[in-house]
Parts: structure tokens; sequence; C-alpha cells
């Protein structure tokens, strides 16, 4: 084995830079990022120059790899591209995220030798930690192996205080939305993020938002966004909003921002449930923020599918929260999913005709198709087919400039998730 300086790789994209850079935090917190040799590759050619590069120097690799259920296969199939071209024991590919959190025996299958599951912070910089320093990673929580065919760890990972941990990794310079909210009380069934980080919110304090602003101001950075499920959820436990805290952390922030800095709250990526906007919420909004518009999940015209997906908010909210927003002067962009578990034509119909509506009072439409996400309560429901009147009336709407997105990319995508057997979720780990 190589005594040269270990070498950590990020295999980087767009898509997953905020999980990176909160992961790279946690190293400088705990000093591993001193230890180690830190680079971040942002393709796979760059990938396998680096482990090239690595084999001459004998030197050992770890390869971190973060992928969104969409883009499994792809990841799949650019791992097998580099063991094809680097066979080397001394490299080692280790996956996170939602995906590998929710199957982590079929990312292991997938030829990742180990997965970390659940919240990365102290999961990940613990295997970090272990790995320089060349121990046994057996035991470690919430990291997982393939052993004798099943998927085997030291027990389930920590669920952080996000106090304790940097949004961002400050020292190397790589910054990104500050996330303020992990968790979500909703639970939506056709969303992974509650059941990867548990259905309940965890809060970043004021102090901490704050003191994150701060330091984003010293490097001269002048936009601030946030990162949360549901934006004027902050501060609270339950499904009412708290103004007042939410003002609270407005003002502060606002008070932090350098000399023509702006603030981005109710926007990607913090979009607001639509029953949490009235004319007390959006007149609040008008007066702290610098966005132009806000995004609103409406997900269905019916309410029926409404509750059936667990949504916890009615038609009538989607409407009034979409008018008060758009009274306001908001630009709205709401968004919809197609296909979702048992809609039928008449629930369709009910989207369609809100979406025209609220189109033709000023809102955008942002359009989805369902994908069977692993880990949700839907990953077993099968995709629906969009039906050709349904698809014509989508793209009537989006040839006038009134609806936008990936659901045709996302229901071509989407039988492929449903490949993914309800039998290779539930066995195969413990």
């Amino acid at each position: 084995m190589s005594t040269s300086r270990p070498l950590l790789l990020f295999n980087y994209r767009r898509n997953r830079a905020y999980s990176f850079h909160a992961l790279m935090g946690a190293l400088e917190k705990r000093e591993l990022d001193r230890q180690t040799e830190v680079r971040f590759v942002r393709d796979r050619d760059a990938l396998s120059e680096a482990l090239a590069e690595a084999e001459r120097d004998r030197r050992r690799v770890l390869v971190a790899w973060s992928f969104f259920s969409p883009n499994f296969a792809e990841a799949k199939a650019e791992l097998d591209w580099i063991r094809d071209r680097h066979e080397n024991p001394d490299v080692l590919h280790i996956a996170g995220g939602v995906h590998a959190t929710a199957l982590p025996r079929d990312t292991l299958e997938a030829g990742f030798e180990r997965v970390a599951t659940g919240d990365g912070e102290r999961t990940f910089s613990d295997f970090v930690s272990a790995w320089i320093a060349g121990e046994e990673d057996r035991s470690l929580p919430g990291i997982y192996r393939l052993e004798e065919g099943r998927a085997v760890s030291g027990g389930a990972g920590e669920r952080v205080n996000l106090d304790d941990w940097p949004p961002f990794a400050a020292r190397d310079g790589w910054y990104n939305p500050i996330e303020i909210t992990r968790g979500c009380i909703y639970a939506c069934r056709f969303c992974q993020a509650p059941f990867a980080a548990k259905a309940r919110f965890r809060h970043r304090s004021i102090t901490n938002i704050v003191e994150a602003v701060r330091i984003m101001g010293g490097r001269k950075l002048k936009d601030i966004r946030f990162i949360t499920p549901t934006a004027l959820s902050y501060g609270t436990d339950g499904p009412e909003p708290d103004l007042d805290k939410v003002e609270e952390l407005l003002d502060a922030v606002r008070a932090e921002i350098i000399p023509g800095g702006r603030l981005f709250f109710g926007s990607f990526p913090s979009e607001a449930r639509p029953e949490h906007l009235d004319t007390a919420s959006v007149s609040l909004l008008k007066r702290y923020v610098d966005n132009d518009n806000l995004v609103i999940g409406a997900q269905s015209g019916s309410d029926r599918v409404l509750k059936n997906c667990h949504r916890g908010h009615t038609v009538e909210d989607v409407v009034r929260g979409t008018h008060a927003a758009l009274e306001a002067g908001f630009k709205t962009y709401v968004d919809f999913i197609f296909g979702l578990p048992g809609e039928t034509a008449e629930d369709v119909k009910l989207s369609l005709d809100l979406a025209q509506d609220l189109a033709d009072r000023g809102a955008r439409i942002h359009a989805h198709a369902f994908l069977p996400l692993p880990g949700t309560p839907f990953a077993r429901e099968a995709p629906a087919e969009m039906p050709e009147d349904v698809r014509l009336a989508i793209e009537r709407l989006a040839s006038r400039g009134a609806l936008f997105g990936q659901w045709r990319a996302q229901a071509e995508l989407a039988p492929s998730l449903a490949e993914l057997t309800p039998e290779k979720r539930r066995a195969g780990t413990r």
C-alpha cells in the first residue's frame, strides 16, 4: 500500500453541487481536508485522468459520488466506464444521496464499494477519517457494504443538528444557498426528501444563518438564497406558518447583506406552499425579498389526487395562494405533476383546467411527469401513460409561453425507474 498522501475526488456535477459543498464543509470543520488532498473533477475524463495520475504515484484514492434516482443508470454506466480503465485495489468508490439511501443494496450491486446513507455530514466525515487512517469501517453507522449478497452497516446514521455543521465549504471557497430547513412534515408520497431526512422539520438557527451570510459577505458574495422544502415553514414544528419568525429571519439577514446584496426567499430553491400564501405573508415577502417571483407547489387540480398524495392542501388553497402572489406583483411559477398514481381522466381534466385558469391570470405552469422514486410510498406505483390529448393540451400551453418544464423527458424516464422492483427495494439490507 502506498504511503503517499491519500487523494479524495468528488465526482462533481452541477446538479449535485450543493451536497458536495456541504460535505466539504464538514471535512473543513474536522480539519480532514488538511490530512488528504481534495479535488473536484467535473466529468469522467477528468476523473480518469486523476485516477491515472494517482496510479502512477501509487496513491490511495477515495471517489465520492452522489446522484438522484433519475441519474442512477447514468452514474452506473460512468462507474463501469471508469472501472474498465482503472481496476485498482487502492481506489474506493463511495456513493451517497437520496437514491443510495433508499436503495443501498442496489447501489452496492452497481459497483460502488460503500454507500453512505442519510445525513452526510457526520456519516461521510467519519468514513473519511477512518479511510485516511486506514482503519476498518465495518462498524461505522450509516455506512453500507456488500457481504454475501446483503447490504450490511454499523447501524443507522446520525440525524444532525444543522447548527453543528457549516452549510458550505468557506475555507476552500465552495459556496451555495444556505440550507435553513431539512426534513418535511408533509411527507408527500411522491417525494424522496422527507423519507431520506425524516418527516419533521430541523431548522438552522437565525444566529447560525446570519453568520453564514456574514462569511459570504466577506467574500463579496451579494446574492443570498436558501434551501428549504417550504420557505414559510421556517421556525415551525407544524403546518401553520410563524410569520413573526420568518420576519425575524428576513430582517436579520437583510441587515447583514453587504451593500448591493440581494435576498431571495420563496423562489428556487425555496418554494412556498400555496396555503401559506395570503395577503399577510405576501406583503411580508414584498417588504424584504428581491426575487420578483414565487415558486408554488400545486401538483394537481384534483382534491382527490391531492389527498391521495398526502399534500396537505386543497385546490382552493392553490387558487387563493396564487392569486395573492399575483396581486402583490410577484410572478408565479406553479408546479403540476401529471400522471400521479390513481389519477383518472377527470382528474387530469381538472388539473388542465386549473393550469389554464392560472395561466390566464398570469401564472406560468412548471409541468412534471410522475416518477416512481425509490424510498417513497409511491415507489411501487406504475407510471401512467400520458394520453395524446393531454400531451397536446400541455404543448398548447407551452407554445404560448405559459408552461415550461422537463415533463417529456421525465415521462420517457419513468418506465426505467419502475423497473427497480419492489422485491429489490425491500430485501437484502440489514
